[in-house]
């Protein structure tokens, strides 16, 4: 059941007792719309961490067999105007269409499959009046920054490379819908202005400096209080997971995390098993479940990038930016003055 996304074909072209640095991502939410689909669609892109949570719980839940997986090229497919208006919150995967609802936040893609066609894990931990604690450590666990960890450990080059190609792909489309001057022509622009402004912030923030070292440091501080409260509750349930023998939406929280660690950093499982003595048997435990090879682990094997990767044009993209041939159009000079104030109210934002 799974298809490349239509989008791609188109166009070539409780909370933490410290408070945690301000994210970089945007957050989505979920909204009840006209259309009500036969059969739940999640966009996503395989190698994208918040994709595999939204993957994962689409596998435990009940409606995994029905489901259809579609493929987002997220520095291109998810600025056309279609995806736009589809998800006008964060513009990036996941999204999920199921029944009237479009979920463009993750948590609440997650917790609306919970809710309404929760799979047997979770079946269990609500039956027993856990539920409020599950949600409790899956609030815990959302409020560590996977990016700023991907993009401070990936090589500089590469993740300026990703963000300008998505910046160059923004005022493409942008420039599009300023000549096309469709009806909801202001929804639109205001909706692209607002992200180019998060993805300028994003490069600001990776930069080299104090500002970039002090974030990864808070960054990992973080994370390491994720890993000790995932490798305490891993304590209760020997031989198990998070919340009993099976898997529920507590382990959609924490299995990418160990995913992360394998596709960028690797090095780092030899810092974490000494120091969490419950964790590694844990992600061996999970790999070997057929739920997490389906709904996780099988999109970060190379035969499956490298699929995804050819029948989405990530290959034509890149020579197309490397070559210099993927250039967007000068825009009016009121529309930058927009983009430049936006850009600057979101660093303060960001940094304060």
């Amino acid at each position: 059941h799974f298809s490349p996304g239509s989008a791609g074909r188109r166009h070539c072209s409780a909370a933490m007792t410290e408070t945690a640095p301000a994210k970089l991502l945007a957050t989505g939410g979920i909204r009840t719309v006209e259309k009500h689909v036969s059969k739940p669609v999640v966009y996503q892109f395989p190698v994208s961490f918040n994709s595999g949570k939204a993957t994962l719980a689409m596998q435990l839940s009940q409606k995994a067999d029905e489901a259809e997986i579609r493929y987002v090229l997220h520095m291109r497919d998810n600025y056309t105007p279609e995806y736009v208006r589809l998800n006008p919150d964060t513009m990036a995967v996941p999204t999920m269409e199921i029944d009237d609802k479009v979920c463009t936040d993750s948590m609440d893609l997650c917790k609306y499959l919970m809710d309404n066609y929760p799979g047997p894990g979770d079946q269990e931990v609500v039956a027993s009046g856990r539920q409020a604690e599950m949600m409790d450590w899956v609030n815990f666990a959302a409020a560590w920054d996977e990016y700023m960890f991907t993009y401070g450990h990936m090589d500089p080059g590469s993740a300026d490379m990703a963000d300008a190609i998505r910046l160059e792909n923004l005022r493409i489309y942008l420039d599009q819908v300023l000549t096309e001057k469709p009806a909801d022509v202001d929804f639109l622009v205001n909706c692209y202005i607002k992200k180019i402004a998060g993805i300028t912030t994003m490069r600001r923030a990776q930069e080299t400096g104090a500002d970039k070292e002090t974030a990864l440091e808070e960054n990992k501080v973080i994370l390491h209080r994720v890993l000790a409260r995932g490798n305490d509750l891993v304590g209760k349930h020997p031989g198990g997971f998070l919340f009993g023998d099976k898997l529920t939406t507590a382990d959609v929280y924490f299995l990418p995390i160990f995913r992360i660690f394998q596709l960028s950093v690797p090095a780092f499982f030899e810092e974490v098993w000494p120091k969490y003595a419950n964790l590694q048997g844990y992600w061996e435990r999970a790999k070997a479940h057929p739920d997490v090879e389906e709904g996780l682990m099988k999109y970060i094997t190379k035969c499956h990038v490298a699929w995804a990767m050819v029948a989405n044009g990530v290959p034509k993209t890149l020579i197309a930016y490397k070559m210099g041939l993927l250039k967007a159009p000068k825009l009016p000079d009121n529309i930058e003055q927009r983009i430049a104030e936006a850009c600057e109210a979101k660093w303060k934002q960001v940094r304060g």
